[in-house]
Order: structure tokens, then C-alpha cells, then sequence
């Protein structure tokens, strides 16, 4: 069988088992503009911000990205800002409403910028997307729990900032993810970790540093949790896209970059904002998948990318970095999972 009718043949296969999937879209970071310590927002109220991509987030059964900064009205800044190593975010609340417009189910809100503001900073966030009917979760070790077609699942956020489950205690980590494999039928890890920019394209088995903060072991995190019952690891932080791996069945995106941050460092393969659907059996277990690539550049809104440059590189880099146990890509940028001969 030629290579090309093999691919075709177990995507056939993989499609039929789908009927009762469950259909994932994540994304990376999200951070809608900022009044924090300029003001750099979207036009029109930013109402049209994410609208060149949201039909594809309105395809899935559940939707999740990362929010990348508090959303909030005032406060007292908790950092001390510096251009190239610190920075802090502050969007206006009403912001909300057009990630809920645009169908997100979830928002990690586990990562460097929560505590931005502080307490004031996560409370005013916390209400604002639980108005607009989008569940948060990983600030304050808050798991986001989910009920889709009667399997229940839950979302388990770790980062390296305080009041969240931790990236670098990697056998807790486990005592938590075990736990909730066993309460709940599809259990997502997500993780913020992993150096920052283009220097950090490749996820290597190594613990990581960035301007001399931690960031965590990605790939012995990741596996481990799999290990302990996880069917998904979707990770974000990096600002670019990094590999993707097939482990253990399961599927494991080491960094989706950024997704819509308006006005912020987009050169490069920072601007590359791919969206990853992901079809998990009842089980878990990764059936197929897709890499979307949208792009975004500095004040433009973020759009679809017919030069498909996210999931170029991500299959690049996926094909460099794990060549045992890379997924399939095909043509079109479909993902399979990895085929006994």
C-alpha cells in the first residue's frame, strides 16, 4: 500500500469511529488589548476582533484558550513593568462578552499573568467571564467541570505562579490528574510553562529557563500526567507554536502560541495563531485531528492563513523534535494518530 492510500485509509477508519466523539478546540493565548501602562485596544470596542475565526471555534463540543492577563477596570498593578521582560496586562471587563460571542466553553486563567492585579485583578476577571456564561478555571486550583453528551470531563490547569497547581511538582501533579481520571471520564491537563519566543521553537526533554525564571520540564510534565490518566495536554506560554506528540494514544500540543493578543511582540513565528481541533473517543483516546492556522500581525485582528504557516511549522517541528512518536499529517494538515505497521 502506498503511503498516500494509507493515510487515506486510516483516516476513513478514524472517521467512522466517530459518531459519538467529542470534538476539542484549543487555542493559545488570548490577551484582547490593553489600557496597562498604555492603552492599546481594538477598534469599534474590539466587537469585531475575533470574528474572522470564530466560525471555527463554533464547530466543537468544547472550546478553551488561555487568558492571557486579568480582566479589569482600575487597580494597582502588582509589577514592576520592563519593556522586554516584564510586562502587564488589563483589559476592560465588557471584553468578555466577544470571547462568548465567539462560543468559547472555558478559559485557563492559571498562568504569569493572573496576579497582575491581584486579587482585585482575578476576582473582577472571574466575574466578568462568568457572566457571559464561559466557565475559568486553574487560578486558585479551580478545575473547570464539564458534562458534554453524558460524559463528564474536567480541565486541571498547572503554571508556575502562586495559588495554582504547580508545573514543577511533577508527582502531585499526578496525585491530582489519578484523581480525576478516576471521578471523571476525559480528564485535560493544561499547562503554562516552556521559555518564551523564537529561541524556544523546540520542546526538548530538559528543564527550561527564560531570563532566568523556571518554566518547567514540558515534556517529563507531560508525560507523566498521561501516565496518571490524562487524555489531553494542551500547553501554551512559549508565544510561538512547538510540536505536537502522540503518547501513550493520547495527544499532547506542547505550545499553541498566541492566538489574539492585539498590539503585542507578533513578528515572526509569533504572530502564527493556529487552532488545533482535536476528536477524542469516549475513552479518550486520540482519533484524528486538524491544525487550522490563522495568523495575526501587530493591530490587526487575527484571520484565517491560506499560506497555512502555524501548521506548517507546527509539523516541522513536530516531525524534529519526536520522530518516534510525531503524529501523521497529511496534505490538508489533518493529524493521525501514529499506525501500527
Amino acid at each position: 500500500m502506498t503511503n498516500s492510500k494509507k493515510i487515506l485509509s486510516i483516516f476513513i477508519f478514524f472517521s467512522a469511529l466517530s459518531a459519538d466523539s467529542l470534538v476539542i478546540i484549543a487555542v493559545g493565548d488570548i490577551m484582547m488589548g490593553s489600557t496597562y501602562p498604555e492603552v492599546y485596544l481594538p477598534p469599534n470596542e474590539g466587537k469585531d476582533l475575533l470574528k474572522g475565526v470564530d466560525p471555527v471555534l463554533k464547530s466543537a463540543d468544547l472550546a478553551i484558550g488561555n487568558l492571557e492577563g486579568p480582566l479589569l477596570i482600575g487597580g494597582t498593578c502588582t509589577k514592576k513593568i520592563e519593556k522586554g521582560r516584564c510586562y502587564a496586562f488589563r483589559t476592560p471587563p465588557k471584553f468578555a462578552r466577544f470571547l462568548s460571542d465567539a462560543s468559547f466553553d472555558f478559559l485557563n486563567f492559571a498562568n504569569n499573568h493572573t496576579h497582575d492585579f491581584g486579587q482585585e485583578g482575578i476576582a473582577s476577571t472571574i466575574r466578568a467571564v462568568i457572566d457571559v456564561g464561559i466557565k475559568i478555571g486553574g487560578q486558585d486550583y479551580s478545575i473547570g467541570r464539564f458534562e458534554i453528551r453524558n460524559r463528564k470531563l474536567a480541565i486541571v490547569s498547572f503554571a508556575i505562579a502562586p495559588n495554582t497547581y504547580s508545573l514543577f511538582e511533577i508527582e502531585k501533579a499526578q496525585s491530582i490528574v489519578a484523581n480525576e481520571s478516576q471521578q471523571n471520564d476525559i480528564v485535560i491537563v493544561s499547562f503554562h510553562g516552556g521559555g518564551e519566543g523564537v529561541r524556544y521553537l523546540h520542546a526538548k526533554d530538559t528543564f527550561e529557563y527564560f531570563l532566568d525564571w523556571p518554566r518547567g520540564n514540558v515534556v517529563k510534565f507531560s508525560h507523566a500526567v498521561i501516565d496518571s490518566g490524562a487524555d489531553f495536554v494542551w500547553g501554551h506560554g512559549p508565544h510561538v507554536p512547538r510540536a505536537i506528540e502522540i503518547y501513550k494514544d493520547r495527544i499532547i500540543a506542547y505550545s499553541l502560541g498566541n492566538f489574539c493578543t492585539w498590539g503585542f511582540n507578533l513578528d515572526d513565528e509569533r504572530g502564527y495563531a493556529p487552532i488545533l481541533k482535536v476528536i477524542l473517543d469516549t475513552s479518550g483516546i486520540f482519533q484524528y485531528g486538524e491544525i487550522i492556522s490563522a495568523i495575526q500581525k501587530t493591530f490587526q485582528y487575527p484571520a484565517l492563513d491560506p499560506q497555512h504557516n502555524a501548521a506548517k511549522l507546527m509539523k516541522k517541528l513536530s516531525w524534529e523534535d519526536f520522530p518516534n512518536s510525531s503524529p501523521i499529517f497529511t496534505e490538508n494538515y489533518k493529524i493521525l494518530p501514529r499506525m501500527q505497521e
